[in-house]
C-alpha cells in the first residue's frame, strides 16, 4: 500500500459545491435516499449560480431515472454552460468502459466512478490505471461492527471492506478518493473527521472529505486536514438550506494548504 501523505504536502485546499440531480430536477442525499430540494429546481441554474458566486469546481451527481437511465444530455448541457471545471458522478450505471467512455465524453474534467462500480474493483483497477488523473473514486462508507464498509449500488447493499478496496485501487495508480460517511451524507450533522483522517494515514492520493458539513467551524475542521493529504471538500445541504453562502465558505479556507 502506498505510504501516507506527509504533512505540508498537498495542493491548494479546493471547495466542490454540488449539484445532484434526478428527474431533471436538483435533490438532495440523505444517507442512501433522496430528498427533493424544491428551493433551486433547475440544475442548470444552480451550477451558474454556484459559479457566480466563485466555484473554481463543480461536482455534478446523476442520479438514476425511472427507466434506469442516467441523463448524460443534462449533464453535458451544465458541463457545456458553466466556465468552471466539473467533477461528474453518476449514482448508477458506469460499470463497464463503455459506459465510462460515455460519460468522459459530456466533457467533465473528472469522472467519480461510484457504487455500480465498486461492485467490479479488478474492473476499477483497470479504468483508474488507463484513465489516470481523470477518474476518481467514490468512497461511500458504512460503519459497521466488522469495521467500515463499502456501500454498494441500492439501499443496504454492502461492496467490501474499506481498507481492502483502497489498497487495489492504491496499487492500480488511482489518484483521488472522496470519502463520505453515509450515515451523515445531508444530515448536516458534521462530517466524520476521524473516518477521513484514517483514510489520509493509509494512502498517498489526494482525499476529498464529504458528508455532514453544516457550519463554517466543520470546513475549518476539514480544512486542517490538508497537511494530511485532504485537498478539498464536498458542500451541498448546507448552501442550500442557507446555513451559509459559498463567498463565506471560500473566505473561510482561503490559503489552506
Amino acid at each position: 500500500m502506498a505510504s501516507a501523505q506527509e504533512p505540508g504536502a498537498g495542493a491548494r485546499f479546493e471547495l466542490y459545491p454540488s449539484v445532484h440531480v434526478t428527474g431533471g430536477r436538483v435533490v438532495h442525499l440523505v444517507g442512501d435516499g433522496l430528498v427533493p430540494e424544491l428551493d433551486r429546481s433547475d440544475p442548470l441554474e444552480a451550477a451558474l449560480a454556484l459559479e457566480e458566486q466563485g466555484a473554481t469546481w463543480l461536482h455534478l451527481v446523476m442520479a438514476e431515472e425511472e427507466d434506469g437511465g442516467v441523463d448524460l444530455g443534462q449533464a453535458q448541457r451544465v458541463i457545456e454552460a458553466v466556465g468552471i471545471d466539473v467533477q461528474l458522478m453518476c449514482r448508477s450505471g458506469v460499470n463497464d468502459e463503455a459506459a465510462l467512455e460515455r460519460v468522459l465524453a459530456t466533457g467533465c474534467a473528472r469522472f467519480n466512478l461510484g457504487r455500480s462500480a465498486l461492485t467490479d474493483l479488478r474492473w476499477c483497477a483497470t479504468a483508474v490505471a488507463r484513465h489516470g488523473e481523470r477518474i476518481g473514486v467514490s468512497l461511500p462508507v458504512h460503519l459497521t461492527d466488522r469495521g467500515p464498509r463499502l456501500a454498494g449500488p441500492g439501499r443496504g447493499r454492502d461492496a467490501g471492506d474499506l481498507w481492502s478496496a483502497l489498497t487495489m485501487l492504491d496499487d492500480a495508480g488511482c489518484a483521488r478518493y472522496v470519502v463520505t460517511d453515509v450515515g451523515r451524507e445531508g444530515s448536516l450533522a458534521g462530517p466524520n473527521l476521524r473516518l477521513i483522517s484514517g483514510v489520509c494515514r493509509r494512502t498517498a492520493a489526494a482525499v476529498l472529505a464529504a458528508g455532514g458539513i453544516a457550519t463554517l467551524d466543520d470546513l475549518r475542521a476539514v480544512a486542517a486536514l490538508a497537511p494530511h493529504g485532504v485537498d478539498g471538500a464536498l458542500i451541498g445541504r448546507a448552501l442550500y438550506t442557507g446555513t451559509f453562502h459559498l463567498s463565506e465558505a471560500l473566505a473561510c479556507v482561503a490559503g489552506s494548504t
